[in-house]
């Protein structure tokens, strides 16, 4: 979708108009509305009929050249009901399967900044459907011109700079939702294969006689019984001046069936997810091309199948790593941990300003947090820091959970230095911990996205089920914050 600023408005302009009621609109705002357009000006007098707490009112004109959205729409300074208004405001253009709209705001009218981005991002993440397997396909809003009485509070090229940030998104979500007979380690090679091509990006990929060559035996054991065999996907932004190195891990699990420790099957429906922390660090990386980030980037994507079958590894097995450090296998159906083990050791040795981690991890944090906000665990202050504001300004939330480091002795084993589960309460924490084993000392983030990043049912400000493309625009924005 094109959401493009414009500077003068047509007063005969035909089609949608998208009108939102902020709340505390003075009388002579809602004058100003009924003189730009006549046809309202006999309803805007009739207050008991304007919308309200989320309403919307959809109205023809006597004409017929133009149709009227009119929206209750909160107040105009704050970015969480911009995301509202957008989620709502999506939902009656499609409902009503409408083309193109102008959304207006009066005279009277000052939008903050905030606003305004979040109302942009939250517009085009609510244009989203995968319906590629559906024989009659949804007709998405194909564009939105926004138009401001008062100083727009953003530039043209920022709106233009949204639309990219969100195509990475809408390539994550698409990643995500694709079923997993179409998204293996090899694909996800060929995906990153692609990207690389296409984004001037430097490519690595380490596969079965590579992994066993670094010692990288976490992958080799969880994708032992897989269709494909394993990788290590290592894409590079390197551009011409940058004075930050950030590496980013993701979690690639194509399918998580919870290997020998099998899932019941209510519990696989949703394991195509399980690679979300994966998707999203690719996307991140076609902004951060696109965009030309002033910041050296990494991403390393853990990529494996987690099966059953004759060469799967085995409860009681004990993986030796790169870094000497011994793992028991207690539950092979934690296996993300252990291929994020492998990656973190890799990024470690590079010695970056900081390394960011997305996972779908734990069942733990949906419990603790639900669906609308990730777990953040972190024991640098000041990447922490960096991490919430970003958090807050786009949407993504966070909420820090700490890595007691009195809980560590529950995640030791008797035969090997640590277990994989079996850690008898706060295992989010617990498994944050065990990240935070393979890290050196490199200042490390650890985002639990189990929650957010494919949604059962509708969310706060997403209407459609599915994957969010959670984290995607949460980076750029620390990634910007970095320049």
């Amino acid at each position: 979708m094109k959401i493009t600023k414009i500077v003068k408005l047509d007063p005969e302009r035909p089609g949608t108009i998208v009108i939102p009621l902020f709340r505390g609109l003075a009388p002579t705002a809602v004058s100003a509305i009924g003189r730009e357009f006549p046809e309202l000006a006999e309803l805007l007098q009739q207050k008991k009929i304007l919308p309200k707490n989320g309403d919307a009112l959809f109205f023809h004109a006597a004409s017929g050249r133009r149709q009227f959205l009119l929206i209750a729409a909160g107040r105009s300074n704050r970015p969480t009901d911009a995301r509202s208004l957008a989620c709502r405001i999506m939902l009656q253009l499609r409902e009503k399967h409408v083309s193109r709209a102008l959304l207006y705001f009066s005279v009277q009218t000052s939008v903050s900044r905030g606003f305004m981005l979040n109302l942009i991002d939250y517009l085009h993440l609510n244009n989203y459907a995968f319906d590629r397997y559906l024989h009659k396909k949804s007709k998405p809003v194909q564009r939105l011109d926004l138009f401001c009485r008062n100083k727009m509070p953003i530039s043209a090229a920022e709106a233009r700079e949204r639309e990219t940030i969100n195509r990475s998104v809408v390539f994550c979500r698409d990643l995500v939702n694709e079923i997993p007979a179409r998204i293996t380690p090899d694909t996800l090679v060929q995906t990153a294969t692609t990207l690389a091509r296409e984004h001037r990006l430097a490519l690595t990929v380490f596969r079965k006689a590579e992994l066993a060559e670094h010692g990288l035996n976490g992958l080799l054991a969880v994708g032992a019984a897989a269709c494909c065999s394993p990788a290590l996907i290592r894409l590079d932004w390197i551009p011409e001046k940058f004075s930050r190195t950030v590496i980013l891990v993701g979690k690639g699990i194509t399918f998580d069936s919870g290997g020998l420790n099998i899932k019941p099957g209510a519990s696989m429906e949703e394991m195509k997810s399980d690679m979300a922390g994966a998707a999203a660090a690719l996307a991140v990386m076609k902004s951060a091309a696109v965009l030309d980030l002033p910041v050296k980037l990494t991403a390393l994507a853990a990529v494996a199948e987690n099966m059953p079958g004759a060469a799967a590894y085995k409860p009681g097995d004990i993986i030796t790593y790169a870094n000497k450090k011994t793992v028991e296998i207690v539950n092979t159906d934690a296996e993300g941990r252990l291929i994020l083990a492998d990656a973190l050791i890799m990024a470690s040795r590079e010695k970056p300003d900081a390394i960011i981690e997305l996972s779908t991890l734990t069942g733990g944090i949906i419990t603790a947090l639900g669906d609308g906000m990730a777990g953040l665990m972190c024991r640098d202050r000041k990447l922490r820091t960096e991490l919430l504001q970003a958090a807050d300004v786009c949407g993504e939330l966070l909420w820090e959970l700490p890595l007691f480091s009195e809980y560590r002795k529950d995640i030791t084993a008797k035969v090997a230095d640590l277990k994989n589960a079996d850690y008898h309460g706060a295992s989010s924490i617990k498994a944050g911990l065990f990240l935070n084993e393979f890290t050196g000392s490199v200042p490390f983030a650890h985002l639990d996205i189990a929650g957010t990043a494919f949604l059962s049912r509708p969310g706060f400000w997403l209407a459609a089920e599915g994957a969010t493309g959670y984290g995607v625009r949460l980076l750029i924005e620390y990634l910007k914050n970095l320049t």
